[in-house]
């Protein structure tokens, strides 16, 4: 069975994605920066929220496994960043 899943290499069109979840979710170091930088790089990418109801980051072409800390450290810098914006009055 093939499974098909709909994600961005592109670093504008991952924001975007990003920003359907996580509108507060900005191009900074601080915040998606070094998860993009991984986009960009096509180490991973990220699902359309619209086809899989949320916003998802899977391997790339480019993709091994010493790129994993990086990637969870980098989704994780991002879900800590909108978070505290929500949290900010």
């Amino acid at each position: 069975m093939t499974t098909l899943q709909f994600a961005t290499c592109t670093r504008y069109r991952a924001l975007d994605f990003i920003r359907e979840v996580y509108p507060d979710a900005a191009d900074t170091p601080a915040s998606a920066g070094p998860l993009l930088d991984l986009v960009e790089q096509d180490i991973v990418r990220v699902q359309d929220p619209a086809m899989h109801g949320q916003v998802g980051i899977i391997p790339a072409t480019n993709w091994d496994e010493s790129y994993r800390e990086a990637a969870i450290a980098a989704g994780a810098q991002l879900s800590a960043a909108t978070q505290d914006a929500e949290r900010t009055p």
